[in-house]
């Protein structure tokens, strides 16, 4: 008999550092993207304090009215986080999740597996990782 999925496991890293800092998150499969958003602020540690979106399949996802409040008509149409929920994606599907704009930190997120857990997650999980992530407004990986 088939059982659904109702967990996800995700691997985040952060580019362009070396070593590799990463984590894997175990989520529950209901999440949206800005419940995504705020399990990538935990596992990390970052402050969640400033601007965030993802790109999926080269479009912007995010908080669609912080994100356009001064955006002009040349600027890509950013589409409600709410709207996408990590049972959308398939497994192996990979994409991107931007934190502070400023400093410009780029994770790449790829969706390793869907799982079956004998009690379904109510939150978010980090299981595993290496090395800790920079400090906030460092100003960025390139100086």
């Amino acid at each position: 008999m088939f059982k659904a999925a109702n967990a996800v496991q995700i691997r985040v890293s952060i580019d362009e550092i070396e070593p590799e800092v990463w984590r894997r998150l175990v989520l529950p499969v209901h999440w949206n993207l800005e419940h995504l958003h705020l399990g990538i602020q935990a596992a990390f540690n970052w402050w969640n304090y400033h601007l965030y979106e993802f790109r999926i399949g080269g479009l912007r996802y995010g908080d669609v009215e912080t994100l356009t409040e001064d955006a002009t008509d040349d600027d890509p149409r950013v589409f409600d986080q709410r709207e996408v929920r990590l049972l959308d994606f398939e497994q192996g599907a990979v994409f991107i999740y931007h934190y502070d704009f400023g400093d410009g930190w780029r994770h790449t997120l790829a969706v390793e597996e869907f799982l079956t857990l004998a009690s379904p997650p109510k939150q978010g999980s980090c299981i595993a990782g290496e090395r800790a992530r920079p400090p906030e407004d460092v100003g960025g990986v390139r100086l």
